[in-house]
């Protein structure tokens, strides 16, 4: 990703400082409203240099600006190691993993990184290639969360998940046909994959999947968005896991 152009990832990304940027903003910046003034306070705060341009140079970077842009070498929060995310299941909280398995609709990865951000899901594991890039749509979808989530990308998810569920954490596929979500009981330390929008969850990763869990349905529509699908799992995962109905 080189640019950021959505306000909510702007202003998240700079809270999070968690990458190296340059803040560019048009030369009349102050009279564009209150979300360019709270992004030109937080970067203020942060002692974050911000370059005064005219706006033919922000067009010049981005189409799609709106009087500011975050230029930056990397908008990921740490990335985190397969080492350090097996080290969970000795820890006493629950730890909740997603594999996105080729995931290609930038607005659906999007989303899933925003409901993952507001379940505290500790990585997001996706592939290196045949998968969407983490780009500027992606952190719009996100609504700035793109800058809190932990992303993991492999070469290999097979192997990955092989990794994860040698550790100790229980592996779940998500596709139709399986066992009902609030019956199977998920583990407090579970792996949750979510398939690709046309194809779900690949052959090689069912097979490695300890349980097959499903969200039943009574409507008329055979399935539901993967983004979708995605929050109703993870907030399943943390009201059973959390001993508490406030979530």
């Amino acid at each position: 990703m080189k640019y950021l152009t959505s306000f909510h990832a702007i202003l998240e990304t700079l809270k999070a400082e968690n990458s190296r940027y340059r803040l560019y903003v048009t030369e009349n910046a102050q009279q564009r409203g209150p979300r360019v003034r709270e992004i030109l306070d937080e970067a203020l705060s942060r002692n974050i240099s911000i370059q005064y341009v005219p706006e033919s140079r922000l067009e010049e970077m981005s189409k799609d600006q709106r009087g500011v842009i975050l230029a930056l070498d990397e908008v990921l929060k740490g990335k985190p190691s397969l080492k350090a995310l097996c080290d969970r299941v000795s820890e006493p909280e629950p730890s909740l993993i997603l594999v996105l398995d080729h995931i290609e609709d930038p607005q659906n990865l999007g989303a899933i990184l925003r409901s993952a951000d507001a379940f505290n899901v500790d990585a997001v594991i996706m592939p290196e290639r045949r998968a969407s890039p983490i780009s500027n749509a992606v952190a719009r979808a996100s609504a700035g969360a793109i800058a809190w989530v932990p992303i993991l990308r492999v070469s290999n998810l097979r192997s990955a998940v092989d990794t994860l569920k040698k550790a100790g954490y229980w592996v779940y596929a998500a596709d139709m046909g399986g066992e009902p979500l609030v019956s199977a009981g998920i583990s407090q330390k579970a792996v949750i994959i979510l398939g690709n929008e046309g194809r779900g969850v690949s052959e090689i990763l069912r097979k490695v999947a300890d349980d097959i869990i499903s969200i039943p349905m009574q409507g008329h529509v055979e399935s539901l968005n993967v983004s979708v699908s995605a929050a109703i799992i993870m907030y399943e995962f943390w009201r059973s896991n959390s001993g508490s109905t406030n979530i």
